[in-house]
């Protein structure tokens, strides 16, 4: 019996359903936000820059600037205080979410989102690793075998030469070859009618599913102010792990609106193809086997000699 190698089969593909914009501060306000810096990202959307960190009030007067509160009693809240020089407001294009801070890399689960920006949006990921399936080895169980009736041919002179005539041997059936006047006889091994034998193994074990590059966005809460209908206050500069730049995004794979020039488009799911390659058997190297069993007396009684047949 043979058996096929098993092989893996593998394939990930990756569905596109989110796009993300950055944006540079200066083409907004230049006259406010002298020190320019670079664009960020989201899942279809775009991005602004800033100067202050996420994580640090805007100035020194003890003003938080994301959180929506009049921190240090001026009257002001978040943008519209003037110790948040490191942010301004970001109007949010018609259709899109944000703004945002963008980490697109491995692990996102483990990024912590900064003060400020404590509300997580999952926006997909893109480049899935291929890892491959781990398949389970091939086994073969023990042949189903069906034989042909074997044959006596019986000779009329020695040396099975002369006339013959050859009978089927049914298993177990007694005949008498002395009817037959024999010189000789010979008896061929039978052929194999029908041969199979069932196949097992090969499953699949799969390690789930995963992206190379993961987009995270962490956006404000819902309560950060200071800015008109329609605005949000971002900050200009933006502490690693995250993308420069703040980021607007959306379902699908949009083109960015204008001011947002940089995107970054993201796969929502992926449809995971791995597998192993069916296990199969064949019986080719079956035979079939059978025995002779010659007596001197009629009715099949005292065998003086078993031979097989060959």
């Amino acid at each position: 019996m043979r058996r096929s190698a098993v092989q893996s089969v593998t394939a990930i593909v990756a569905l596109l359903a989110a796009s993300a914009c950055t944006q540079d501060f200066d083409q907004f306000a230049p006259e406010l936000f002298p020190q320019s810096s670079g664009s960020g990202s989201g899942s279809s959307g775009g991005g602004q820059t800033a100067t202050a960190s996420t994580t640090s009030s805007g100035g020194g007067g003890g003003e938080q600037c994301s959180n929506g509160d009049d921190d240090d009693g001026d009257g002001a809240v978040d943008c519209a205080d003037d110790d948040c020089g490191g942010f301004a407001c970001v109007a949010v294009p018609e259709d899109w979410q944000g703004p945002g801070l963008l980490y697109q890399g491995p692990e996102a689960a483990d990024v912590a989102c900064p003060a400020g920006f404590s509300t997580r949006v999952d926006v997909g990921g893109r480049d899935p690793v291929d890892t491959p399936a781990t398949c389970s080895p091939c086994s073969c169980g023990a042949p189903d075998v069906e034989c042909e009736r074997p044959a006596v041919t019986v000779y009329g002179d020695e040396g099975c030469a002369g006339a013959s005539v050859t009978l089927p041997v049914e298993s177990e059936n007694c005949i008498n070859l002395r009817d037959f006047q024999p010189g000789s006889y010979s008896a061929d091994a039978p052929d194999v009618d029908s041969a199979t034998c069932a196949a097992s193994g090969g499953e699949p074990t799969l390690p789930p599913p995963r992206f190379g590059i993961e987009g995270l966005v962490c956006a404000p809460g819902p309560d950060a102010g200071g800015c008109d209908a329609g605005e949000a206050c971002a900050p200009r500069e933006v502490d690693a792990p995250f993308e420069q730049g703040v980021c607007i995004w959306r379902e699908g794979e949009r083109r960015c609106p204008e001011g947002f020039g940089e995107q970054h488009v993201f796969a929502s799911s992926m449809v995971d193809n791995r597998g192993c390659a069916r296990c199969t058997c064949d019986a080719d190297g079956v035979r079939c086997a059978a025995t002779l069993a010659l007596f001197g007396e009629t009715r099949c009684r005292e065998p003086i000699e078993t031979v097989p047949f060959n």
